[in-house]
C-alpha cells in the first residue's frame, strides 16, 4: 500500500521558484498536510524542521522535506537540527498542529493547535494552510514541551529546553502548543543473510576442509568460541565467548530464527533491517541471501518492522552485474519494494539502497545510472511508486552519486578507518568521514570490525587480519552519540535525516555484531536504545 504525505503551500514568492508540487495551492484544514493514506501500521514522527525566511524574519516549520527542499531553492535558510519531531497521523491522545499566516503574500507563520484561535484568526481573514502535524497533547515518554514565542515581528517554535535562549534573544513566551518527540532516530542494522545452507559456500566448503565438519556455515566462529588453536596459539588470552548469538547458532533460512530476530531488535526500539542483496550472473538469479530474505517474509511478526534490501554488486564473478541483465535484477527488486513494510523515507518514498555500485556494469556513474533508472521505471510502471535510491560510501564517491543517478549517499562501514586498524582512529575521524557526503545523506555507525575468526578458512595469511584491538563498549557508546551529536546540527535536506544506519546485526565473521550474544546479552542493543531514546521497553536477548 502506499504511503502518500501532502504539501503545505509556501507564499507567492516563495512559489515563483519552488517546486511544481508546491504550486497547487494551499493544503485545506480538512486535508492535514502529513496524513498518510492506506497505511497498515502506524507511521513514523517526521523531522520538523525549521527555516527563515529571506531578509531574516519570518520563520516556517515543516515536516515535509519536499517543503523543505523548495523553499531552500527559493533562499530560506534551513536552521541546524530540527524542532522536535512531530506525529504524521490523528490517534488518541494527538491534535492536529495548524499552520496560519496573515495574507497569501506573507512570509511570517503562526501555529497554533487550539480550534478556537485558529477561527479567530481566519476570521480575521488570515489565511490557513492547513495542517503542520500533530502534536501531543500530555507529557509522555519521550516527549518534550513545544512552545511558541514571538518578537513582535515573527513567532518562533522550540522546545521547551530552548526557552531560556529565545529570551535572551529578545523573544517572550506566547504559549504552549502541545508536545512533540525532542529526538526520533530511525536506527536500523544491516543483516547478512548467509547463515544457511545455501550461503557463504566458500565458508561451507573450508569448514569442511579445516574442521572436518560438513554444511557448516558457522565454520570459524563456532571454532574460535571453543577454542580452536588457530585462536589460542596466534592470540593467547583473548576471550571469545562473544561469538555465540544468545538464540544459539541458527539457520537463518527458517521464519522462526528471523521472528527472534525481528523481537530481539524491535524490544530494543530499531525500526529497520538493510538485508544485504546478492544476485549470481552465471545463473542469472538472486543469489546468498535469498533464503535469509524469503525467512523475514514469512516471519509471523515482519510487520513490526520495516525493511531494505542493499544490492551489492561487486567487481567479481558472479557478483557482478552486467546491463544485460539490469532488466532481469530489476523485475526480481521488484519482490521486495512491493512489500508493505519496505523502509520509507520522510516524504513516503521506498527506499532501494545500493550496498556496492562498483559491479554495476563497469561501474562508471553512466552505467550506474543506467541501473537506477531501469529500477526506477520497473517500480513506477508495476508499483506505481517513485523510488529514493541510495549508494553506499564504500566504495564510491559520495560526491558523485547525484551524476550515478541517485537520491543520496550512506554509508555502513568506514573502510579507511578499517585498514588503520584502530577503533580510536575511527571515533576521531567519524564526522569528517560523514562530512565527505554533500546533501542528503544516512549515517552509519560501525559497531566493530574484527576478521580473526575468518583465519585460517577465508584469510590463510595470519598477518593480513584486520581487528581493532582498541575497541570496547565505551567506545561504541561515543560513536552512537557521534552520530547523534551530527544529527543535531545538521543543515542536511530532511529526507533522511534521522535515519542511522547500524554495522551490523551479524557479520559474525567481521566482527560486526549487534545481535545479542552469549558474552554481553543486549549491550550494544541497550547503548542505541538508551542514547538513541529509541521506543520500546528494552532488549529481549533470548525470545521464547
Amino acid at each position: 500500500m502506499r504511503r502518500t504525505l501532502g504539501l503545505l503551500a509556501l507564499s507567492a514568492a516563495v512559489i515563483a521558484t519552488a517546486t511544481a508540487a508546491l504550486t497547487a495551492g494551499p493544503v485545506s484544514a480538512d486535508q492535514p498536510a502529513l496524513q498518510s493514506t492506506a497505511v497498515t501500521r502506524p507511521a513514523q514522527p517526521a523531522p520538523f524542521v525549521e527555516l527563515v525566511a529571506p531578509g531574516g524574519v519570518g520563520r516556517l516549520y515543516t515536516a515535509d522535506p519536499r517543503e523543505v527542499a523548495s523553499a531552500t531553492a527559493a533562499g530560506y535558510q534551513r536552521q541546524p537540527g530540527t524542532t522536535g519531531f512531530v506525529g504524521r497521523e490523528a490517534k488518541a491522545g494527538w491534535t492536529a498542529l495548524y499552520r496560519l499566516k496573515p495574507s497569501a503574500s506573507a512570509t511570517r507563520w503562526l501555529f497554533t493547535s487550539s480550534t478556537q484561535e485558529r477561527d479567530a484568526l481566519v476570521a480575521q481573514h488570515w489565511v490557513l494552510e492547513g495542517t503542520a502535524g500533530y502534536v501531543a497533547t500530555k507529557a509522555g515518554a519521550g516527549l518534550m514541551e513545544l512552545r511558541r514565542f514571538t518578537n513582535g515581528k515573527e513567532w518562533r517554535l522550540a522546545v521547551a529546553s530552548k526557552t531560556a535562549e529565545l529570551l535572551k534573544a529578545g523573544y517572550t513566551l506566547d504559549g504552549p502548543v502541545g508536545y512533540v518527540y525532542q529526538n526520533w532516530v530511525r536506527a536500523g542494522a544491516v543483516y547478512f543473510g548467509m547463515f544457511n545452507t545455501n550461503g557463504h559456500q566458500t565458508i561451507i566448503a573450508r569448514t569442511k576442509e579445516i574442521y572436518g565438519r560438513d554444511n557448516d556455515w558457522w565454520g570459524g566462529v563456532r571454532d574460535f568460541h571453543d577454542g580452536t588453536h588457530y585462536a589460542t596459539d596466534n592470540w593467547p588470552g583473548e576471550d571469545w565467548s562473544y561469538l555465540k548469538p544468545s538464540i544459539g547458532y541458527y539457520d537463518d533460512s527458517l521464519p522462526g530464527t528471523l521472528e527472534k530476530h525481528i523481537t530481539q531488535a524491535t524490544s530494543a526500539g530499531l525500526s529497520f533491517f538493510n538485508f544485504y542483496w546478492y544476485w549470481d550472473n552465471t545463473k542469472q538469479q538472486q543469489t546468498v541471501t535469498g533464503a535469509a530474505l524469503d525467512a523475514f517474509l514469512k516471519a509471523r511478526n515482519k510487520d513490526t518492522i520495516d525493511f531494505t534490501v542493499g544490492v551489492c554488486a561487486h567487481p567479481y564473478a558472479p557478483l557482478s552485474i552486467p546491463t544485460t541483465q539490469y532488466d532481469a535484477v530489476a523485475a526480481n527488486l521488484m519482490r521486495y519494494l512491493q512489500q508493505d513494510n519496505a523502509l520509507r523515507t520522510n516524504d513516503g518514498r521506498k527506499i532501494l539502497n545500493i550496498c556496492d555500485a562498483r559491479g554495476l556494469g563497469d561501474g562508471s556513474n553512466a552505467q550506474v545510472k543506467q541501473f537506477v533508472d531501469t529500477v526506477r521505471a520497473k517500480a513506477r510502471s508495476q508499483l506505481g511508486e517513485d523510488i529514493y535510491v541510495m549508494i553506499n560510501q564504500a566504495g564510491f564517491d559520495p560526491k558523485q552519486v547525484g551524476n550515478a543517478g541517485a537520491d543520496a549517499p550512506y554509508c555502513t562501514t568506514d573502510g579507511p578507518a578499517v585498514e588503520s586498524r584502530s577503533y580510536k582512529t575511527y571515533l576521531q575521524g567519524q564526522r569528517a568521514f560523514y562530512n565527505q557526503a554533500p546533501g542528503a545523506y544516512g549515517r552509519c555507525v560501525l559497531s566493530d570490525f574484527d576478521e580473526r575468526p575468518r583465519y585460517p578458512i577465508e584469510q590463510t595469511d595470519v598477518k593480513a587480519i584486520r581487528w581493532m584491538p582498541d575497541q570496547s563498549l565505551d567506545g561504541y557508546r561515543t560513536a552512537v552519540r557521534n552520530a547523534v551529536a551530527d544529527m543535531a546540527t545538521s543543515t542536511r535536506p530532511s529526507t533522511v535525516d534521522n535515519y542511522l544506519f547500524l554495522y551490523a546485526w551479524n557479520e559474525w565473521h567481521e566482527g560486526g555484531i549487534i545481535e545479542p550474544n552469549e558474552r554481553d546479552g543486549c549491550a550494544y542493543l541497550d547503548i542505541l536504545h538508551a542514547e538513541l531514546s529509541l521506543p520500546g521497553a528494552g532488549c529481549i536477548a533470548n525470545p521464547s
